[in-house]
């Protein structure tokens, strides 16, 4: 009789544990897992009448292979510090138990405490209502924040506030179930550190994917009424015409995550199926930008050789690479480590993409004929010490930007190019004179993004013949690499996080030279190498060395 009365307590504490984590944490599949732990309950009761003591034993070999799949399920949604699979397991696992037990013996109003025959009837209403009825559209299950969630107009008014979980807005106003699905949509993709949201129609359904290290993947399958609910909350709060579908649209807006900011970037096309939008999420408030240089994977000859290039008092300084790579952010990291204080600083952009302190940031307005140039010679007569020209796409504006290069400004501004090198080629190609080329350009730095290996899960192998033979090593020099394999904590993937590569070009008399003689790309390349210049392929191996990213995404990056 002690060993029956052992065995109920034990399932009763893990029913009331697990549902307590589940409510918590919101986890996936939370009917199911209550389903289970009810239902295990009652086929133990009802199997002890029927068979006696062997219904005992089974649940002993049951309830802690249960017990271990739900713990490592939970694991994978909180911090290394909370899960009990760990060496500090055992003291969470009794904080959680006493909240627990806290929690079962004190029920709320909202959810009144149920009999186990009730509780099991009632599980499997919920799940059957689910299934026939379909609930409140979710991507992904948000994360529990617990703060509050707010959507911000381009001029940062809030357009809405509200909480992080439910559908209580400020002042306990119920909110729409379109903009509670807009913000579990952001919140669970935020949760990802995803830099791209895309809602991409299909015959039947949306599929929504995210972008996550610079990778897509598909997040979840959204009926196409729900789907159209978001994408409208969407195009309100980004000041876009929630009736026109037959137009290619974009818009701002932000979001505001507790003291946390971010820009939302937002573009809808019209498809054969119906309307796509993508966002892009851009974090506002600290993160690399406001680090500086040295969290942009710089190696430290580069990084002092770049510091000392952009406290130039003149000069024009490009960071090239395709769409993605972080030009961006390389900039804004520049442009952080200027004393704001002591120099004018301006930037011209489209859009303002990260909010930066003591600096006047300029947008350009393409709906009202204002474009970079109009307002990069408008700039010039304020005074300003440095300049930031968002993208140089034009004869235009390049040809401004070197000006005012020549004239005593510091000119930061990004360039569409495939490495440093080919950047010379890129401005000759817009018809900018040699000569202005030659006087203005003080340096170019060529950039992508790899993603790093995940510290949990990278193994040991050995280096390829060919990297050992590029950089004239010995088979003992570098005993091992490292290559990804996957795991919970990066998804699978191998990879968690990215880092920059980059080649920095400076130019020197020799390039000059090449500039005036019409150069072929490799005549530049070979300058650039003579002057010490490593490439973006060369930079990215030297990364592999350190086991800090693996062989194939380098060459993934690289190679064109």
């Amino acid at each position: 009789m002690g060993v029956f009365a052992l065995s109920v307590a034990a399932l009763s504490g893990v029913a009331t544990w697990g549902r307590h984590t589940l409510l918590s944490l919101h986890m996936e599949g939370a009917e199911w897992w209550n389903l289970f732990f009810a239902g295990l309950t009652l086929a133990f009761l009802v199997a002890t009448v029927a068979v006696g003591l062997p219904a005992v034993a089974g649940v002993w070999v049951i309830l802690p292979i249960a017990a271990f799949v739900f713990a490592k399920k939970r694991d994978a949604l909180v911090p290394e510090d909370r899960r009990y699979l760990s060496g500090k397991g055992a003291a969470t696992i009794i904080a959680d138990l006493k909240a627990a037990w806290k929690s079962a013996s004190g029920p709320s109003s909202e959810e009144p405490k149920l009999s186990l025959g009730s509780q099991f009837k009632a599980l499997v209403a919920r799940v059957q209502a689910a299934a026939n009825k379909g609930k409140r559209a979710t991507v992904m299950e948000a994360p529990p924040l617990n703060d509050t969630f707010a959507f911000l107009k381009k001029d940062g008014a809030v357009a809405m506030q509200m909480m992080t979980e439910g559908d209580k807005g400020d002042g306990g106003t119920v909110v729409s179930e379109k903009l509670c699905n807009a913000r579990d949509v952001m919140l669970a993709a935020i949760r990802r550190e995803a830099t791209d949201l895309h809602f991409e129609p299909h015959e039947r359904e949306y599929v929504v994917r995210v972008r996550v290290d610079g990778v897509l993947r598909d997040a979840n399958k959204l009926k196409s009424i729900d789907a159209r609910g978001v994408i409208s909350s969407l195009k309100v709060v980004s000041d876009m015409d929630i009736s026109e579908r037959r137009r290619p649209q974009d818009g701002t807006f932000a979001v505001r995550v507790g003291s946390t900011k971010y820009e939302v970037r937002v573009a809808s096309t019209p498809t054969s199926y119906g309307e796509k939008l993508v966002m892009r999420l851009l974090r506002s408030s600290g993160g690399i930008v406001g680090g500086g240089l040295g969290n942009v994977g710089l190696r430290p000859p580069v990084l002092k050789q770049l510091r000392e290039i952009i406290h130039k008092p003149y000069g024009l300084f490009l960071v090239v690479g395709p769409t993605g790579s972080g030009k961006t952010t390389t900039v804004y990291a520049s442009l952080s480590e200027i004393d704001a204080h002591q120099h004018n600083i301006t930037t011209i952009e489209d859009p303002v993409e990260y909010r930066l302190e003591n600096i006047t940031q300029i947008a350009v307005n393409s709906k009202a004929d204002v474009s970079f140039a109009q307002i990069l010679r408008s700039v010039l007569r304020q005074d300003p010490d440095v300049l930031l020209v968002g993208e140089i796409r034009d004869r235009e504006t390049a040809e401004i930007a070197c000006a005012a290069a020549n004239t005593g400004h510091f000119v930061f501004s990004t360039l569409h190019a495939n490495d440093s090198a080919s950047t010379v080629i890129r401005l000759l190609d817009l018809g900018l004179e040699p000569s202005l080329i030659q006087t203005a350009l003080t340096a170019v730095l060529g950039q992508r993004l790899v993603r790093r290996l995940c510290p949990k899960c990278k193994e040991a192998c050995q280096p390829p013949e060919g990297l050992l033979k590029k950089f004239k090593m010995k088979p003992s020099a570098v005993p091992h690499i490292y290559r990804e394999r996957g795991c919970d904590e990066c998804d699978g993937t191998g990879y968690k996080g990215r880092m920059g590569i980059h080649e920095l070009l400076v130019m020197n008399d020799a390039v000059r030279a090449l500039v005036t003689q019409s150069p072929g790309i490799n005549d530049l390349k070979k300058a650039a190498t003579e002057s010490g210049t490593l490439t973006l392929q060369t930079d990215g191996l030297v990364k592999v060395i350190q086991g800090e990213t693996s062989v194939n995404e380098v060459l993934r990056v690289t190679t064109n």
